[in-house]
């Protein structure tokens, strides 16, 4: 099997490395109880390392007014934080310096992102006052690290790869995954977690393109390291305009930083980096016109004033369309699920009040979730924008679309009856089977069959006294849609409130009860498969769609070492794993899809990881999104496959699960 690119970085053996000295530091420092004298006597086992620490203490960039004269004296006076950050930065300096020599790597451009942003990091930091600001510093002196390592692994190949995005550093992630299937922050994440660096600083690595992601925990530190990288560019770029502009919302949007202040902050942080180049012996090229950048910034805050005055004229002419965006479901057009709860509340006391009939319409897409994964997600909205389209069209002015949620619609019918409803239901479904999805107009060249189960309910005033909320009319509306689905799709069913014995059945709840493994028909309760007795490793799969479940038990079940067990929900994996019954097989490993109706996969990971934090756990997605990754092996993956690899390679899946079960039960064994 050929590696991917990602896989040939992970696996390349000249990947940077932290020197020992910075990796007992490191661990040293995990212990909130370690002495300054342990940290001390540890650095100075390295004396040139020392030499470097006290020539940067002593420096005007920590303006002590007394010279330092010992390490341990320096954290007394600066603090633990302020020495490892320094060692932290010469040590990164020392690992990766031969790492841009026999290509063309421009590290020139690289060290001078990297010292500016820490730069300005460290001093926003200051200014902020909301976190240790050698954090900071650290952070955006690591941040970019990932480049290094994907040069040293594919070498001129990278650099070819990424030349297109020119001298704007936040292009370089969406070329990367355009050509090279990920990017600089998932790879420099992966390295900073072997270097085992503490979590806020893997935090500012993986999100320091997408602050807005971050941890709450780390929200702050990650923002502050990405405005870093802001000004750097508005510090080195030869047209900083945008970049500057950037900072400077962002330092008020974020921080209420006013104008002023962000334009002190540069300056200092230009200072800052003009001395920090010298200290760590860095070439970063010229310094900084500040009179230009300031004219800049100058320039910009009369541009933003000009902005808010406009946008206090657009906002008068637009409260009306607000108003519509705020009841109205972005991407299909339909109304939301907040306006469809408010309608019905206000459509159930009328029709109450006046003694008439209301119904309502559940239409749930079937089968959707086999068009995101056969096709993409891109073709899964296209999919439900043409389906808006089309129920609006065939509701008209006789109700209110809704989308519910995913890919349910319900529509509110005020003055209709149950059969009624019954006729408008079998239009909508026969309107949407008649003629298959072209969804070129949204993007996407396919022609697709698309179908609709539908359920109704209805109050009306044979019934009117035995329905008390508008709930239980939905409710009804939602049983019905699933005793369409249960009687095999594409049809609609009905439902009537106010006899709760004619109700279809309802959805059976998540049950530990054990069946054998193997297809099920749609509508089939939840079940569990349970494993021989004889086979060594059991394996839980958990997934809804009865198509892709049939494939994995058989993918899995080819080999005699595994057993496939399989749960329908993340409701039911984790009923399945916290009960536990007495003389039943658990789980060896659990193999889930991450998009499940209810609880996610990443949700259904984090169940499983409080109870049972050493048992395998595979997430399995039609995407091969690196954010999603990224997110999964954070959250405690151990690995994260697409299905096509899944399929197109399942020897190579058995082996990994085989080998995590294994691994796992050696972890367990020695604690």
């Amino acid at each position: 099997m050929i590696a991917t690119p990602l896989e040939r970085v992970l696996a390349c053996p000249n990947l940077p490395t932290l020197p020992g000295v910075a990796m007992k530091v490191l661990e040293l420092t995990r212990d909130p109880k370690v002495s300054i004298a342990s940290i001390a006597t540890l650095v100075q086992n390295d004396p040139a390392l020392t030499a470097k620490v006290l020539k940067t203490v002593n420096s005007s960039y920590y303006g002590l007014t007394i010279p330092c004269p010992s390490i341990g004296r320096a954290m007394s006076m600066l603090g633990l934080n302020t020495v490892k950050s320094i060692v932290l930065g010469f040590s990164l300096v020392e690992s990766v310096k031969a790492v841009g020599e026999g290509g063309r790597f421009d590290l020139v451009s690289y060290w001078r992102r990297a010292v500016y942003g820490a730069a300005a990091s460290r001093v926003l930091a200051l200014r902020i006052k909301r976190f240790d600001p050698e954090e900071a510093f650290v952070g955006a002196m690591v941040q970019d690290i990932g480049m290094l390592a994907a040069f040293a692994a594919l070498k001129d190949e990278y650099v070819r790869a990424v030349a297109s995005a020119g001298p704007d550093h936040d292009e370089i992630p969406r070329i990367e995954r355009l050509s090279l299937q990920f990017d600089h922050a998932e790879v420099g994440g992966r390295l900073a977690e072997r270097w085992r660096l503490p979590n806020q600083l893997v935090d500012c690595i993986i999100g320091h393109h997408a602050p807005d992601a971050a941890p709450p925990a780390s929200s702050d530190l990650v923002r502050v390291v990405h405005l870093g990288g802001q000004a750097a560019s508005a510090l080195t770029l030869a047209d900083p305009r945008k970049k500057l502009g950037a900072f400077i919302v962002r330092c008020k949007e974020w921080f209420g930083l006013e104008q002023a202040v962000a334009r002190e902050l540069l300056a200092d942080a230009a200072n800052g980096a003009a001395e920090l180049s010298k200290l760590l012996d860095l070439k970063t090229g010229a310094r900084p016109d500040m009179a230009a950048i300031l004219t800049d910034a100058h320039e910009q805050l009369v541009v933003a004033q000009e902005a808010v005055q406009q946008e206090t004229l657009l906002l008068r002419r637009s409260n009306d369309e607000l108003s519509r965006k705020n009841i109205t479901d972005a991407l299909t057009g339909a109304f939301n699920r907040a306006h469809f709860d408010g309608e019905l509340q206000i459509a159930f006391d009328a029709c109450r009040a006046r003694n008439t009939p209301l119904a309502v319409v559940f239409i749930d897409g079937d089968r959707f979730k086999s068009v995101n994964d056969a096709h993409g997600h891109q073709a899964g909205d296209a999919v439900l924008r043409e389906l808006s389209g089309r129920l609006r069209a065939a509701v008209g002015t006789l109700g209110c679309l809704c989308r519910y949620g995913g890919e349910e619609f319900a529509v509110i019918l005020p003055g209709l009856a149950i059969d009624d409803a019954a006729t408008v239901a079998e239009t909508l479904r026969a309107s949407i089977e008649r003629t298959p999805f072209d969804l070129r107009p949204h993007g996407v060249p396919l022609d697709l069959p698309v179908t609709i189960s539908v359920g109704v309910a209805a109050m009306e005033p044979r019934n009117a006294a035995a329905v008390l909320t508008p709930e239980q009319i939905t409710n009804a509306a939602d049983h019905a849609v699933y005793a369409a689905k249960a009687a095999g799709r594409n049809r609609v069913c009905r439902a009537d409130p106010g006899q709760p014995q004619t109700q279809p059945q309802t959805r059976p709840a998540p049950t530990p009860a054990l069946t054998p493994a193997g297809p099920s028909a749609p509508g089939d309760a939840p079940s569990i498969a349970a494993a021989p007795s004889t086979v060594s490793r059991t394996v839980l799969i958990v997934e809804d769609d009865p198509l892709a479940s049939t494939l994995l038990v058989a993918l899995l079940g080819r080999s005699k070492e595994l057993q496939p067990m399989l749960a329908h929900s993340a409701e039911e994996a984790a009923a399945w794993a916290l009960s536990s019954p007495p003389g039943k097989d658990i789980p060896d490993a659990y193999v889930s899809d991450l998009h499940l109706p209810g609880r996610s996969g990443l949700e259904l990971l984090a169940i499983i990881r409080a109870t049972r934090p050493f048992v395998p756990f595979v997430l399995v997605t039609a995407s091969a999104d690196v954010t999603l990754r990224a997110a999964a092996m954070k959250a405690g993956a151990q690995a994260f496959v697409s299905k096509t690899e899944l399929c197109t390679n399942p020897d190579a899946s058995i082996r990994l699960l085989r080998d995590l079960i294994d691994q796992a039960r050696s972890v367990t064994a020695a604690a």
